[in-house]
Parts: C-alpha cells; structure tokens; sequence
C-alpha cells in the first residue's frame, strides 16, 4: 500500500519547529535593532556634547535648560543640520543644573538625560557605552553627563 502525504504528527512537528526558529530569529532582530539604535545614541550624545563646549567656548555660559524633547536653540548651530531631540526610539532632554547666577551644583552641572521606547533599549545602550562615557541608568532613562570645560565633573 502507498502512503500519500503526511501523517497529523510529522506536520504538527514540522510547524513546531518552524515556530520556535521564527521565534528565535525575531529575538535576534529586535536586539540587532536596538544595537543599531544604541550607536545612533551614542553618536547624538557626542554630538550634543561637542556642541555644548562649542557653546561654551564661544559665550562662555552653557545653553539654558530645556524641556524633554526640545532642541535648545543655543546649540542649533553648533549642531548637524536636521538634529532634534525627538527620535522613533527615544527622546532626549538637556539639563543645565548649574544655579542662576553662577556656581556649583555638586558634582554634575550638565547632563543629557536619554529616555529610550522601553528598558531593553536603556541598557543595550548602556551595554554599549561602557566606560566610554559618564552616565547613570535607572529604568528606561540614561543620564549622560557632561564634563565642565575644566575636565572636572
């Protein structure tokens, strides 16, 4: 007798396998996604820093404080053109902790606080920063720090 076709067992087992390697190549594509989102991160938080000095040097005050999301208009042109502070992934919010008049506010003045769509993005991008950077990690939020023009936090 020929048999034709595939018995209930063979596809269900087929399915099964086919399921859990749809599943794991998934998994890999968000985390290569957030790897990617990471270094574009890391490479807005280098460019905001670098326009904070350039800030600086040029008026020798730091850009005021500003609001999460909100592109301080003191480091527009020290800036890539297009640069904002609202991304798909993340948003950042510029912190300018120094007290009016001038001073010191304990050991950080200045920070970029990141808020990334969810946890596992904060601490991949941690995970990448590495000792690279000053920064702090509570939840979703990464606060980068910037290091006064003196070189002292």
């Amino acid at each position: 007798m020929k048999r034709r076709g595939f018995t209930m067992i063979e596809l269900l087992t087929v399915i099964t396998v086919l399921g859990v390697l749809a599943q794991l190549a998934v998994l890999r594509y968000v985390d290569l996604r957030h790897r990617a989102v990471s270094v574009q991160v890391i490479s807005d938080l280098e460019a905001v820093r670098l326009a904070a000095y350039g800030r600086y040097y040029e008026n020798q005050q730091w850009a005021p404080d500003y609001g999460d999301g909100v592109t301080p208009p003191e480091l527009t042109p020290f800036l890539p053109g297009g640069f904002k502070f609202t991304r798909s992934d993340y948003t950042m919010d510029w912190e300018n902790l120094v007290p009016p008049g001038g001073g010191t506010s304990g050991s950080m003045q200045l920070g970029v606080v990141v808020t990334a769509s969810n946890p596992r993005l904060a601490t991949v991008l941690a995970q990448n920063l590495g000792n690279k950077l000053p920064f702090t990690v509570l939840g979703n939020t990464l606060t980068y720090v910037i290091i006064g023009p003196d070189g002292r936090f």
